[in-house]
């Protein structure tokens, strides 16, 4: 098992959640992708699976510049850290390599981030979210970090199979 590539950014959400989805993706006349991925569990997908609803951070509405790491393995990477509040597996699929992450609630496809081409499995981790929901609204000093942060992993996938929640929300 070895990581391909690591590389940093950020994302933001509103309305409790961000959308997944390859730029590629052909949306259905409705749209109703968006409201079957938003199930109302923290993370989900349509019924096409080619549209992911992640609610980053529990019960913060939003917020601005997550700071994200993506890995890009070349095989299944090892347990979900001990650590991480949410943990939770599914397939992505990027047939143009431009992973968009649109906030929920309106946002716009502006922030994509370029990845190989391919059919995947992806774990989303995420990491202090306590510590964030318990800062949410509480007028924080300059000097104050943010505590959570978030993973995505994704490496080959050899089967099709269905979201899993591991743990969180």
């Amino acid at each position: 098992m070895a990581i391909l590539s690591r590389t940093e950014h950020t994302f933001s959400w509103w309305h409790q959640g961000v959308f997944l989805y390859d730029r590629a993706y052909e949306w259905s006349e409705d749209s109703t992708e968006y409201s079957e991925a938003a199930s109302g569990e923290w993370l989900d997908q349509s019924a096409s699976r080619g549209v992911t609803f992640i609610s980053p951070g529990g019960a913060i509405f939003g917020s601005d510049d997550a700071p994200l790491t993506i890995e890009v393995h070349d095989a299944p990477p090892a347990a979900p850290a001990d650590d991480a509040d949410s943990v939770g597996e599914f397939d992505l699929t990027l047939p143009s390599g431009q992973l968009v992450m649109e906030e929920s609630g309106g946002g716009s496809d502006d922030n994509a981030v370029v990845l190989p081409k391919g059919e995947w499995r992806a774990r989303w981790s995420g990491f202090g979210e306590v510590a964030a929901e318990e800062m949410d609204g509480v007028e924080a000093g300059a000097a104050t970090e943010r505590p959570d942060r978030y993973v995505l992993q994704i490496w080959p996938r050899t089967q099709q199979a269905g979201v899993v929640r591991i743990r969180g929300y």
